[in-house]
């Protein structure tokens, strides 16, 4: 191997590892969003079925 297949295997090496730090990123994001969403959704639905018990009096 001469020097510059060195330096691409090792650009790709880090390459690589930068795409999948980015791609466990987004995950985590993706995850903590969908859990923010379904908070607010239960939150929703409580606020609705209150509405329903104030009037089933």
């Amino acid at each position: 191997m001469n020097r510059t297949e060195l330096f691409d295997q090792d650009y790709g090496d880090e390459q690589l590892e930068f795409e999948h730090k980015l791609t466990a990123k987004s995950k985590s994001r993706k995850a903590k969003w969908r859990e923010i969403e379904q908070i607010k959704e239960q939150r929703r639905l409580q606020r609705e079925l209150a509405q329903y018990e104030q009037y089933s009096y």
